[in-house]
């Protein structure tokens, strides 16, 4: 009768345990309950401003966060700061920030303003951003009633504490790549960012459910694998012949019951997209008189001590040649003086025009050299890659010692042939 129940026990200890360690897979799986997070580092200088009962701002000194104290909000004069801190948040974006004075309960609302930019909106979109603050334990919140102002690309809310504030996605894609080549893979998540309870907690990211992608998109050349999943795989075209950009998207369905009523964008359709270069091996393309050009035959050398850069089109070709054998910026002028650039441009038709980086004035024998700038970005050894980009103004004789101008904006990225 002992034996069997210390069995008996046995037995119940290890279901506990088993049940135990099952439960602990679950939850780190599921990866949707709130934890704590230590607060993020000092990245930036502090900001200071004494402000009374009269009120008044403060602001960073590129105008991404402002504070906006009214009258009555501090009964004395009291220290504001504000300061960059790095995120620990894992949905955030942009630049977070803590504020100070913290542990203090303001008499009035406080209206914090933080702007976002074009690279905030890579993988998600407007409607999906909201704030979100660090509270004392290291919990995030998502502060709900985060008004938009999409015209000034501004988030707004009314607060009566400081702590650390910051950018939150609800739905945004990770892509491992924004560049590839011909047949290159990018692998692609849709993620979320949940939240729980009456606190408005914020759960660590969670990947979206299966059964809420709709499919993902391409605008544009390539091909998608796993369409219906939360994980897919881009792969880049076959051939690519110049540089393009393509959107690559998810359509996320019957989540947006979760996003707040006063938000835009409850039509049970949720659609984020994230954008990649296709870059091909080798092009050069320009933008001159009002039209785009594409090199089809290319060249890169280096002849002595001369870089000799070219790209020949059906409507017209580029020439080059930089007195530099390095990366670096260019200005231009002579191409046998070092570090100048000489430039030729010409157009294809019943009669070629030439342009040039250099023109005379009337009864002077010495070139004047129009402003340009080259830019070299790497440059690699025979069989290896230059690459940069162009911008200049160059001239054509139009009669007696009139010169007409024209400007010229491109990019390269050549194979060196010696």
């Amino acid at each position: 009768m002992k034996t069997s129940l210390i069995t008996i026990l046995w037995a119940c200890c290890l279901l506990l345990f088993a049940y135990s360690c099952n439960k602990t897979v679950t939850e780190h799986q599921g990866n949707n309950h709130p934890v704590p997070v230590d607060r993020g580092e000092a990245v930036g200088a502090v900001i200071s401003k004494m402000i009374g009962p009269e009120g008044g701002f403060l602001q960073s000194m590129d105008g991404a966060i402002r504070i906006d104290i009214p009258v009555g909000a501090v009964s004395a004069t009291t220290t504001f700061t504000l300061q960059p801190v790095s995120k620990t948040l894992a949905a955030a974006t942009g630049t977070a920030y803590r504020l100070g004075p913290e542990n203090i309960n303001f008499q009035k609302d406080i209206k914090i303003t933080m702007r976002y930019t074009s690279e905030d909106l890579v993988g998600t979109n407007e409607n999906d951003l909201y704030m979100a603050y660090q509270d004392e334990e290291g919990y995030w919140h998502r502060a709900i009633q985060t008004n938009i102002d999409k015209v000034n690309r501004s988030l707004e809310v009314k607060t009566r504490h400081f702590s650390d504030w910051v950018v939150d996605r609800m739905f945004y894609i990770k892509a491992d790549k924004s560049s590839v080549s011909a047949r290159e893979e990018v692998k692609l998540i849709a993620y979320y960012s949940d939240v729980t309870g009456e606190d408005d907690l914020l759960s660590p990211l969670i990947i979206i459910p299966d059964k809420n992608m709709e499919e993902w998109f391409v605008n544009g050349p390539g091909i998608i694998s796993n369409r219906k999943n939360a994980t897919a795989i881009y792969t880049a075209p076959e051939v690519i012949t110049e540089p393009q950009t393509v959107a690559v998207g998810a359509r996320i369905k019957n989540m947006v019951s979760q996003r707040y009523p006063d938000r835009p964008g409850n039509s049970g359709l949720v659609i984020v997209q994230v954008p990649v270069e296709l870059t091909p091996d080798e092009y050069f393309i320009w933008e001159f008189n009002g039209s785009s050009h594409a090199g089809l035959s290319l060249d890169a050398a280096l002849l002595g001590t001369t870089s000799v850069l070219a790209g020949t089109g059906l409507t017209g070709s580029v020439n080059i040649t930089l007195n530099a054998t390095k990366p670096g910026s260019y200005d231009m002028g002579s191409s046998v003086t070092p570090d100048n650039f000489g430039l030729q441009v010409f157009l294809s038709g019943q009669l070629q025009v030439m342009y040039q980086g250099m023109y005379y004035v009337c009864n002077e024998p010495t070139p004047r050299y129009g402003k340009g700038k080259l830019t070299i970005t790497r440059f690699g050894t025979i069989g290896g890659i230059i690459e940069g980009d162009l911008s200049a103004t160059v001239y054509t004789l139009s009669s007696g010692c009139n010169y007409t101008s024209r400007q010229i904006t491109g990019k390269f990225r050549l194979r060196r042939r010696a």
